[in-house]
């Protein structure tokens, strides 16, 4: 219990770090993982705790939802790290997908696709905002996203 409560709490330290020094690409990552937790506790306590033998529907409506909101980051920002913080979102619901799929799918495989990816996410998001300051320190102000739009 006490490593569940560390990285709760490291992730919530690297949150603050990008609310406080990211820029706008940071800044929305870190209200996105926000915003999961806040709706996985409303899941929660509305529907009760989870059993990883079954697909829970707030989860997956939520990471879906987290999956398009990172993706819109990932392809509009100035920066290469949230195309990571996507990718480890998609791998959380390919784990949704595969326990629809195949419902006699290992507990822990879905646990560990559905759980462990938050903290790539958070990894992801600290060495972004990191970079991001040692950028800014180096160059000054820049465009936080992309200012070319030929690929939409």
């Amino acid at each position: 219990m006490m490593l569940i409560w560390t990285f709760r709490l490291a992730i919530a330290a690297v949150v603050f770090f990008a609310f406080r020094k990211g820029g706008e690409p940071e800044r929305l990552v870190a209200a996105v993982l926000v915003a999961t937790t806040v709706l996985d506790l409303g899941n929660h306590a509305m529907f009760g705790e989870p059993a990883f033998f079954a697909v829970n529907p707030g989860h997956l409506v939520i990471d879906v939802w987290a999956t398009t909101a990172l993706m819109w980051v990932a392809l509009r920002a100035n920066r290469g790290w949230p195309m990571w913080v996507t990718a480890a979102q998609i791998i959380v619901v390919l784990g949704h997908m595969s326990k629809i799929i195949e419902l006699s799918l290992v507990r822990y495989g879905y646990f560990a696709m559905t759980q462990m990816p938050l903290n790539i996410q958070a990894i992801a998001l600290l060495l972004g905002t990191a970079a991001h300051v040692r950028r800014e320190e180096r160059v000054g102000r820049y465009h936080a996203w992309r200012t070319d739009r030929s690929w939409a």
